[in-house]
């Protein structure tokens, strides 16, 4: 018996508001029902709108976890990607994720996810772009700065999606040792997927102090702006200084925000729904400040006592013996939907904080190493390049 048999009279509003809700793997397959079908699932539109809908649905996000393993006979190290749901609980299900060859043997990656793409780099290799959803990927080209001196240390690197441009970019600030000046200064390229070519920008990357600049390697991509933290150490006033550092794609322009004065330490940029966050430790709780529409005002939305305060552990001091006596407290990784708080303790453990009730559980998923290299939340999405993939 046919589709149309079954579903004769269904609006086409009504069979997109449907197909909006499936996941990327249900409608891989329901593609091959009927061509209206099809052609639903293949418009550019639905893939938009079934990303954005998946983007601000923590329910339907996931966790990558990018581990290395040492293989001792070859004295080399693979790559093993596992995947789990944001709503991460003890019960939850974690899937190994296939992938391409390409990915090679290598001990220092580094991932980020924006858009339903995943971005991999690769020290002293090429980068993939990979969509492990309908596992396509492309390769990307080392920096022509990389390539042609050697007077940089390890580049920094964003990805996000220019909405302008209707383009996937990636971002690689570039720190120069070798130089008379008593500070380094830093070099931008930009590398367009749809141009498939890097481009060194006009605009230098901004250096808002006098004193030396310490640049965060986890940049937070949301709404074509890639968001950098950095801090200096203020020598006279022995103390840190901290600033956002967000480049908007769309016009190749810096915008330096200070953080608030009160943010405390342990600092982490996030990206929770469609808003930029910073979690701070502010004695014993920790807070989490909200980035305003204007990118200049930041708003404290919350207040919860600090994991250490609620497992009865001190807060981490970075000393050895404290290591050894309590362990690592480890970060957060997202808010979930009840508004529980989850955080991945650095020894691999998760514990998931009910505010309100002022509980917590910790669990262990055995499937997922106690150690993973890299983690990063992400969507699955239909989104395919312009290009033709590798």
């Amino acid at each position: 018996m046919g589709v149309r048999s079954i579903i004769p009279n269904l609006p086409e509003d009504i069979i997109n508001s449907i197909l909006l809700e499936l996941p990327v793997k249900s409608l891989l397959r329901f593609k091959s029902i009927c061509k209206s079908w099809c052609c639903s699932i293949d418009d550019l539109e639905f893939m938009k709108s079934h990303l954005h809908k998946s983007s601000t649905d923590i329910s339907r996000q996931k966790i990558l976890f990018v581990d290395v393993v040492a293989r001792k006979i070859r004295y080399d190290c693979s790559i093993k990607v596992l995947s789990t749901e944001a709503s991460i609980s003890a019960d939850s299900k974690v899937v190994s994720v296939d992938q391409p060859d390409i990915m090679g043997f290598h001990s220092n990656v580094q991932v980020s996810s924006c858009g339903g793409l995943i971005f991999i780099y690769r020290l002293r290799d090429s980068m993939i772009l990979w969509n492990p959803a309908i596992q396509k990927y492309k390769l990307i080209p080392e920096p022509h700065l990389l390539q042609q001196e050697s007077c940089f240390v390890r580049p920094i690197f964003g990805f996000a999606y220019d909405f302008v441009a209707e383009d996937y970019k990636v971002l690689c600030v570039h720190k120069v040792t070798r130089d008379d000046t008593t500070y380094p200064r830093y070099l931008v390229e930009i590398y367009s997927v749809k141009n498939q070519s890097w481009r060194t920008i006009d605009n230098i990357f901004p250096v808002p102090t006098d004193f030396p600049l310490h640049v965060y390697n986890d940049p937070v991509s949301l709404n074509g702006v890639i968001h950098i933290m950095a801090n200096s150490f203020e020598g006279d006033v022995e103390e840190f200084e901290h600033w956002v550092i967000s480049f908007h794609l769309a016009d190749d322009k810096f915008i330096v925000t200070p953080l608030p004065y009160d943010c405390g330490e342990h600092l982490k940029l996030c990206a929770f729904r469609d808003r930029v966050c910073l979690i701070g430790t502010v004695g014993k709780e920790i807070s989490i400040w909200l980035l305003e529409k204007d990118g200049k005002t930041w708003n404290n939305i919350t207040k919860f006592p600090a994991l250490g305060t609620v497992i009865g552990k001190p807060m981490y001091s970075g000393n050895i013996k404290f290591v050894k006596e309590y362990g690592n407290i480890g970060d957060v990784i997202c808010v979930k939907d009840n508004r529980n708080v989850l955080w991945r303790k650095n020894d691999g453990r998760f514990i998931e904080y009910n505010a309100q009730k002022n509980e917590y559980t910790e669990f262990k998923l055995k499937e997922i190493p106690l150690f993973s290299v890299q983690k990063t939340l992400y969507v699955e999405s239909l989104v395919s390049l312009k290009i033709p993939w590798d």
